[in-house]
């Protein structure tokens, strides 16, 4: 209840997030629980505000974790492949990073499984140290803040964790009532 409570405190509290329109409990394929969010109106281009915010959302419930009960679970992998992957996505191709203004990404398809494998990089090792590197600041700056503002906000996130336990989904005017109003940008 905890990590779902987590992502839905994030996503409530940044006024970048999408709306949070639901959070459940009930477990659905190899997903423990879903915090679901959708956008006010349709997008193509997305700012680098946008996606830190994205990164901070899908921290949410590993930083959760660790806040309340003192201890990571596996419970977060998946939370984990999607922000390093979006922290990778920012730093190679669409230079939002220190790294530079350039696209370290292939622009080819990779039809098969393991073609990028058999692909030579088109950067140097120290390229690909920094490229390392700014990826993992991103995703520890990020895991920081949102530490930070689960703390700040842990009555939010004791009361939405309870909601769940006890009713196992709850829907966005449930959400009003317990996380009160959402800031505004």
């Amino acid at each position: 209840a905890y990590h779902e409570a987590g992502h839905a405190v994030v996503a409530w509290c940044l006024p970048e997030a999408d709306p949070v329109k639901k959070v459940t409990i009930i477990p659905r394929g190899r997903a423990l629980g879903i915090t679901e969010q959708l956008p006010t109106e349709e997008q193509y281009n997305y700012s680098r505000a946008y996606l830190l915010t994205r990164l901070s959302v899908m921290l949410g419930g590993r930083s959760a974790e660790e806040l309340t009960i003192g201890e990571i679970t596996t419970g977060a992998e998946n939370d984990l492949v999607e922000a390093t992957r979006l922290a990778r996505r920012m730093v190679t191709r669409w230079g939002m990073s220190e790294v530079g203004l350039a696209s370290y990404d292939s622009d080819e398809m990779q039809p098969f499984l393991g073609y990028e494998l058999t692909q030579g990089r088109t950067y140097s090792e120290q390229t690909a140290a920094k490229i390392d590197g700014m990826v993992q600041q991103l995703l520890c700056e990020r895991h920081e803040e949102v530490k930070h503002l689960l703390s700040t906000h842990r009555p939010r996130l004791d009361a939405l964790a309870s909601a769940l336990l006890a009713h196992e989904t709850v829907l966005q005017p449930k959400l009003l009532e317990i996380l009160g109003e959402r800031p505004t940008a």
